[in-house]
């Protein structure tokens, strides 16, 4: 894997440097969409479109998704989020951002559909937010959408290490318990993109769920339209937006199997990447219930 020392916001990789770099589990979520890809340039927005068709893909109030070139005038005319939701029209332009921002359209479309739907209703209530500071719903809408994560398991009690932010109880001590019963699957674009220069410190926003345990023996499609599902009904529920805590830090490279270096357990004491979190009320979390 690639490893940088510095963080990035945007990639500054050529079409051509990207796909060698997608044979990382972090990829693996969107790995069906990334295999239909011609590697020779940039997918235009006509080919995603017919990615789109065939997948039968819409938005929340049922108008289909079709990728767009984006002008300065439709920029300034509507919200970003508002007009995915009120005409299905997702702007997109030819850089690493958008580019996976596309595949997880594809790749979980309720998902994405219900973070759009909610962004428009939220802004349709206060459609200008004081001193340009977005509340806190649509505040935790966008870290998902950006840096988000879905991890499963048939345990609870692995899920709750990441709670509580045990990182040594998880990665070391219970190593081969979280590589054999816990499934990882990036669900934010912004977050994929920095995984192409991955540094030490780079995070995801992680949503949390209980699953059965057959869960594992289904295929990959099957396990993705679960959780696109459940991750989209969670979106929705008020409960869930009403503070950011619902949503739990996770180091993406202390994942098993992830990054080489974290097979050594010294990996894991730099603290300033796996950190002791923050007290909490977990008993008042609606997430604690919602999504496990």
């Amino acid at each position: 894997m690639y490893i940088t020392s510095a963080v990035k916001t945007r990639s500054t990789l050529t079409w051509h440097e990207g796909p060698p770099r997608f044979n990382t589990r972090c990829f693996d979520a969107i790995r069906d969409n990334l295999n239909r890809l011609n590697i020779d340039h940039w997918p235009s927005v006509d080919a995603l479109n017919i990615d789109a068709c065939k997948l039968k893909i819409s938005n929340h109030r049922g108008h289909p998704i079709r990728f767009v070139t984006p002008t300065d005038d439709e920029a300034m005319a509507t919200h970003y989020e508002t007009r995915i939701a009120e005409t299905g029209e997702i702007a997109t332009r030819e850089n690493w951002h958008d580019f996976f921002n596309a595949m997880q359209w594809l790749t979980f479309p309720k998902t994405k559909s219900a973070i759009s739907e909610m962004h428009a209703r939220l802004l349709l209530v206060k459609p200008h937010d004081a001193n340009n500071v977005r509340s806190i719903p649509r505040d935790v809408l966008t870290l998902f959408d950006e840096g988000g994560m879905i991890i499963v398991s048939a345990d609870r009690t692995l899920l709750n290490h990441i709670r509580d932010f045990e990182w040594r109880k998880l990665f070391v001590e219970r190593r081969s318990e979280a590589s054999n019963n816990m499934m990882f699957y990036l669900a934010g674009h912004s977050v994929l993109e920095k995984m192409l220069d991955p540094f030490v410190g780079v995070t995801a926003k992680a949503l949390l769920l209980n699953v059965d345990e057959n869960f594992s023996s289904q295929s990959h499609a099957t396990q993705i339209a679960e959780i696109d599902s459940r991750a989209a009904a969670w979106l929705m529920n008020e409960a869930s937006l009403a503070s950011t805590r619902n949503l739990h830090p996770l180091p993406i490279l202390g994942i098993p199997g992830w990054f080489a270096a974290n097979e050594s357990p010294s990996f894991y004491d730099d603290a300033h990447y796996f950190r002791s979190g923050y007290s909490r009320d977990r008993a008042k979390l609606p997430s604690e219930n919602e999504s496990a």
